[in-house]
């Protein structure tokens, strides 16, 4: 998506050695989010390792999550993800209605490999200012069967309605725990 787009054109600034891991999900956009992420990667010379969904995983995001995760596990490098602000209030949200209001942790070990979530400061919208290679997104990013798609499209706009300062009071919570 346009948020990873804009993770790889930031870290491309840097002088790190820079690979792109993409994991197929298997969603029917899937295989135009590969060929689109494929093409970026050749024609800016970079690696990218391809992982892909069993086929007969079950069409849940904590299946999803899990196997997308036993493939971060293969990288020789550590992991960086895209994931924002929005991302840790929808998370939040999430956790919350489920009974344990839980951050996103903004880094982790996943057996050897350490998963960094280096955006989680920044509004989705100041993340994507970042993107000069466009983006292709999967068509299930806005089914609304899909809990986190739920709380994404329905219940963070009215939250924000409720606090507009909602990026402020979640990015406190980040520095609290810091401290």
């Amino acid at each position: 998506g346009a948020d990873s787009m804009s993770a790889l054109s930031f870290l491309l600034k840097g002088r790190r050695e820079v690979e792109i891991l993409h994991f197929n999900h298997g969603t029917p956009g899937s295989d135009v989010a590969e060929a689109f992420v494929r093409e970026v990667a050749q024609k800016n010379g970079i690696k990218f390792i391809v992982g892909r969904a069993d086929r007969n995983l079950d069409n849940t995001e904590l299946a999803w999550r899990t196997a997308r995760y036993d493939f971060f596990k293969k990288s020789s490098l550590p992991v960086v993800m895209a994931h924002h602000l929005d991302d840790a209030i929808e998370w939040w949200i999430f956790t919350s209605l489920r009974g344990k209001p839980d951050l996103m942790p903004i880094s982790r070990k996943l057996g050897a490999i350490d998963i960094l979530r280096p955006f989680m400061y920044f509004k989705e919208t100041d993340l994507c200012s970042q993107n000069r290679f466009g983006a292709s997104e999967d068509p299930s990013n806005s089914d609304l069967s899909y809990c986190r798609n739920r709380i994404r499209s329905n219940i963070v706009p009215e939250a924000i309605k409720v606090n507009p300062g909602l990026w402020k009071t979640i990015a406190n919570l980040y520095e609290r725990q810091r401290d």
